[in-house]
């Protein structure tokens, strides 16, 4: 006769071997930043490359985040969109931007971020999460060493803290930057225009004619 432990459902064991599909890379929106990847790319020499995709996002929860996205949408306002409202829309491309979608290939692998790294298995300060287990092919996939379960536990417990400290660290440092900011801006303005009053008539006159339409297309 079973008792009621052996009639509970047993605990699946988290067994991830990435199989290099690109599923993730292709479809998981916006890629979280912490302090250590910015470090890192900057001691690799790779952080001109990761520039034009850097982006401030406010995520569903209210906080801040700098992420790796396409420039021209909001990821995470597609994301929280009602599934009838994306089938009226374009589907966006969550794609990460340093994704090659032809190849299915990263093209930052060995810089890869952190929260890369860690993917699909997440912590949010109390348990252990496995994200998108039927969309990745990875899990379940293969054999899995004790060594290489707690190596990427402890990297989703880094990835917490980490981004943790960053989102707290956001808003303070943006509350410190924007004298700094400012002053930069208003000096820079002051010494265009100096330069502006040096120039020939004929060209200040045509400067100041395309800074109107710039301002008109604003």
């Amino acid at each position: 006769m079973s008792s009621e432990a052996d009639s509970a459902p047993r605990k699946q064991k988290f067994v991830f071997n990435c199989t290099r599909c690109g599923t993730c890379c292709a479809k998981r929106g916006p890629i979280p930043l912490v302090m250590s990847d910015l470090i890192m790319w900057a001691k690799n020499n790779v952080v001109a490359n990761m520039m034009p995709y850097l982006k401030f996002l406010k995520t569903p929860q209210g906080t801040v985040d700098l992420v790796l996205a396409r420039k021209d949408q909001d990821p995470y306002a597609f994301l929280q969109q009602d599934k009838k409202d994306k089938k009226k829309k374009k589907e966006e491309d969550l794609s990460c931007p340093l994704f090659n979608k032809e190849k299915k290939e990263c093209l930052i692998y060995s810089n890869r971020p952190l929260s890369c790294r860690t993917y699909p298995l997440e912590y949010d300060g109390s348990k252990f999460m496995v994200v998108n287990a039927d969309e990745c092919p990875g899990i379940g996939n293969g054999e899995m060493t004790k060594e290489a379960k707690l190596e990427m536990r402890d990297l989703a417990k880094r990835m917490n803290k980490e981004l943790t400290e960053m989102r707290i660290a956001m808003p303070i440092l943006s509350q410190a930057f924007q004298p700094f900011i400012l002053q930069e801006l208003m000096e820079a303005q002051q010494k265009f225009m100096e330069e502006l009053e040096k120039m020939p008539p004929e060209e200040r006159e045509r400067i100041e004619k395309e800074m109107m339409k710039q301002q008109m297309k604003k």
